[in-house]
C-alpha cells in the first residue's frame, strides 16, 4: 500500500511540475530509470486513470522509449491494467455508486445500454471514440456487467489504439519521412477512421 501511495504521489508531482510536457520529455525521464524503466512505466500507466493523465502521451512515450514491439507490450499491459484496476476499485467502493455526478440522464442512458448489451457494447465503446476511455471504465464499473466480460472487451478493444499510438511514438525516433507517414496513416486508420461511425454510435447510445 505504501508503494502504491508513493507512486501516486510521484505521479501527481509529475503532473503538477510537468503539466503539458511532451512525450520526448517524458521519455527522457522514464529511460533514466535504466533496467527498471519498463516496470515503472507499466505501473504508472496502470495508475494513470486515477489522476486523469492523457493515455495518448503514455502510448507515444512507450514507442519513443522502448521501440515498437516492446513499446506495444508495455502500452498494452499498462492500458489493460489501468482499465481492470479502475473497474475493481470503483466496483468495490460503494461510495462511488452514490456520487451524484453519475446520476445525470446522459450517463444513465449509457449505463443502461452497457448493462443490457454487456460485453458487445463495452467493446464498441472501446473501439469507437464516443466516450473517454476512463469514463467507459467508470460507467461500466457501476453496472452489473461481469468482470470477466468487461476484461475481455477491454483486452480486445485497446489493441488498435495501442498499435497506432505506439507506432507513432516509434516513428518519431526515425529520420525517415516514410516511417512517419506510415505511423500517421496507421493512426488515422486505427483511431481516426472510427470517428466516421461516431455519430451513429452516439445516436445508439442516446447522447
Amino acid at each position: 500500500m505504501l508503494l502504491v501511495a508513493g507512486l501516486i504521489i510521484l505521479f501527481l508531482w509529475l503532473q503538477k511540475n510537468y503539466k503539458g510536457f511532451s512525450p520526448e520529455e517524458f521519455r527522457n525521464w522514464i529511460v533514466q530509470w535504466g533496467w527498471i524503466a519498463p516496470f515503472i512505466f507499466v505501473v504508472l500507466y496502470t495508475l494513470r486513470p486515477f489522476v486523469l493523465f492523457p493515455s495518448s502521451i503514455f502510448a507515444i512515450t512507450s514507442g519513443l522509449s522502448f521501440g515498437f514491439y516492446w513499446g506495444c507490450l508495455y502500452t498494452y499491459l499498462g492500458s489493460l491494467g489501468g482499465g481492470l484496476l479502475t473497474y475493481f476499485a470503483i466496483n468495490r467502493l460503494g461510495r462511488f455508486k452514490k456520487n451524484k455526478q453519475w446520476k445525470n440522464e446522459k450517463y444513465e442512458k449509457v449505463r443502461n445500454k452497457i448493462e443490457s448489451e454487456g460485453v458487445r457494447f463495452v467493446l464498441l465503446l472501446r473501439l469507437l471514440p464516443v466516450l473517454n476511455f476512463d469514463l467507459v471504465s467508470y460507467l461500466t464499473s457501476l453496472t452489473k456487467v461481469r468482470f470477466k466480460d468487461y476484461a475481455i472487451a477491454t483486452a480486445i478493444g485497446i489493441i488498435p489504439g495501442t498499435i497506432a499510438y505506439t507506432y507513432l511514438g516509434t516513428s518519431m525516433t526515425s529520420g525517415s519521412k516514410k516511417v512517419v507517414w506510415i505511423g500517421t496513416t496507421l493512426l488515422f486508420v486505427l483511431v481516426g477512421l472510427p470517428m466516421i461511425f461516431k455519430k451513429k454510435m452516439k445516436a445508439k447510445v442516446g447522447l
